[in-house]
């Protein structure tokens, strides 16, 4: 009978609902239940259906049918996790062993906090001059701490990422340790010189679209070719507002005719600096309800791109099976547990978006990142104080893929934990954002 064996590459961590398992090659993240993330665990050997079915059964303690278990390995197969027919000869690695490192998958590098644009809907107070940024030296020791720890991906942002000297000597770094680098970038300073530097060490370049409206098309479009001609893996962002959401069924055609692999759907978040643009553009449950319905009636371009969402824009998939949220790789807010931000001056957070003070949960300049990620207070009281979100947001059953965005809610209400106000499946009314916030203390 046919043998199936993991990806060699693959790098596996349990998770809350039952793993991650991580393909460099791809610099994919794919999430999986607890039944098929056993069934994962057990193919660091290489096993028949017939002997995984058994060995399941034992494990897990239920009854899988043969047929069952075809099914995973194939969707499995599809998906990269694991291969067929490996010849005989082929050299075993033995069972994998998943990883239980308190470690987060991914961590958010900003390389510096200036820009050559200014987009109104950014959230990063920006500088003149990049100064005070983390030096090169320190990057160096904290990629080493990431490797030791286990983290699978690097993204590097800024401002903007391509203006910052450090970004080729960070991705190089970052690939000889075994972290797989993905930048994301407003394009404009992409050339065929910055190209060659970056030769096989990016995973993926994400460009951003922003809201659609502060953007130059053609220059995307001339900055998509030369990265279909040089053979780099590349996305888009695009951050879907009140504006552009008739425009949607357009803009992810366009996407999918500029060749690009992904198009991450962005929800607006505001900001100190933003507020104006956020009161105009973010999306009221029922329009949240109307992305939802046009996403679905698209479904036919998905086989063109991979369609992602970011964890704010969980509540969309309300109602789908638990197999297929992770296919799509929704799994909530992540903050303190899968992910961690340094800061361009070194400041530890749990979110890109929570900037206040409260949320610091140290300076790597003074601290190595381990121990703020293990033992401070601030990534303590998150861990525990999402187990808690209040309202609709806690007894809803989509709570364990969801939680609702807590950057929103606590520029919103002041309340970091309160039930998210824009989700159109628990909302009490169809009352924008912007309105509901009066009154609320």
């Amino acid at each position: 009978m046919q043998l199936w064996k993991l990806n060699p590459l693959a790098r596996l961590r349990r998770t809350r609902n039952g793993g991650a398992v991580f393909l460099p090659d791809a610099a994919t993240t794919v999430e999986l239940d607890a039944e098929a993330f056993a069934a994962v665990a057990l193919l660091g050997v290489p096993h028949t259906a017939r002997d995984l079915r058994r060995r399941l059964t034992t494990d897990r303690q239920r009854n899988f049918t043969l047929a069952e278990v075809d099914i995973l390995l194939r969707e499995l197969s599809e998906r990269g996790v694991v291969r067929a027919g490996f010849p005989e000869d082929a050299p075993s690695a033995g069972r994998a062993k998943p990883s239980h490192q308190p470690a987060p998958e991914s961590v958010h590098l900003q390389l510096n906090n200036v820009c050559n644009l200014r987009c109104p809907s950014c959230y990063v107070p920006l500088q003149s001059e990049d100064t005070g940024s983390l030096p090169l030296e320190r990057i160096t020791r904290l990629l080493d701490e990431w490797a030791e720890m286990g983290v699978f991906q690097l993204a590097l942002g800024g401002g903007e990422a391509l203006l910052s000297p450090k970004l080729v000597p960070v991705v190089r770094l970052a690939r000889q340790r075994g972290i797989v680098p993905n930048v994301t970038t407003n394009g404009w300073l992409i050339t065929e010189k910055l190209l060659d530097e970056l030769q096989g060490g990016l995973g993926e370049l994400r460009l951003s679209l922003n809201d659609a409206i502060a953007v130059k098309f053609p220059l995307l479009e001339e900055k998509a070719a030369l990265l279909r001609a040089r053979r780099q893996r590349f996305g888009f962002n695009l951050i879907v507002t009140r504006p552009n959401l008739e425009r949607l069924p357009g803009l992810l055609a366009w996407a999918c005719a500029q060749g690009a692999g992904t198009l991450n759907l962005i929800r607006p978040k505001p900001a100190s600096g933003n507020q104006r643009w956020y009161e105009e553009n973010a999306l009221s449950p029922a329009e949240g309800t109307c992305l939802g319905l046009l996403l679905r009636e698209q479904k036919p371009l998905f086989t063109q791109i991979t369609l992602t969402v970011d964890c704010a824009f969980s509540f969309l998939f309300q109602g789908e099976p638990a197999r297929e949220l992770q296919a799509r790789g929704v799994a909530g807010c992540a903050m303190g547990e899968r992910f961690a931000t340094v800061k361009w001056n070194g400041d530890v957070l749990p979110c890109s978006h929570l900037g206040e003070e409260q949320f610091k949960a140290g300076n790597v300049m003074t601290d190595t990142f381990r121990d703020l990620w293990e033992r401070s207070e601030v990534f303590t009281r998150i861990r525990a104080g999402l187990a808690g979100v209040d309202g609709n947001c806690g007894s809803c059953g989509h709570n364990a893929f969801c939680k609702g965005c807590r950057a929103v809610m606590r520029q919103q209400t002041g309340r970091w934990l309160a039930a998210d106000q824009d989700c159109p499946i628990s909302s009490p009314s169809d009352s924008h954002p912007a309105q509901r916030q009066e009154g609320i203390g």
